[in-house]
């Protein structure tokens, strides 16, 4: 099972990729999106090693934690959001732009500054 440590630097090596990329194109937008929500993920993921010892593997089951857990459902909004923009920005053909990525950037700040501090 995955660390906490290992979560957390899983997030950042993510972030900084993230960081790299612009929005000058289709691709790129997509890319930061699907980034946003596995970067999200991973800070959840953390939480539930660090304070549940678990690591789950299923979107499924991580929303369910996400929903019931008294400190993950306060961000509850925020991951969905980040979740939708990952996978629609992998599956769907384009259709978001620089604002998304802003609104996804501004979803992945809240969900980390209230997480960080429970890990």
């Amino acid at each position: 099972m995955p660390t906490r440590d290992e979560h957390v630097a899983k997030a950042e090596g993510n972030q900084s990729v993230n960081d790299l990329l612009d929005t000058a194109s289709q691709s790129k937008i997509d890319w930061k999106l699907t980034i946003s929500f596995y970067t999200a993920m991973h800070y959840v993921e953390a939480y539930l090693a660090r304070n549940k010892g678990e690591h789950l593997r299923s979107h499924k089951t991580r929303d369910n934690s996400v929903a019931s857990d008294s400190e993950l459902c306060k961000v509850r909004t925020e991951y969905a959001h980040l979740k939708f923009y990952g996978y629609n920005a992998r599956y769907e053909p384009p259709q978001f732009t620089a604002q998304d990525v802003k609104a996804a950037e501004g979803y992945l700040a809240t969900l980390k500054a209230y997480l960080l501090p429970l890990l």
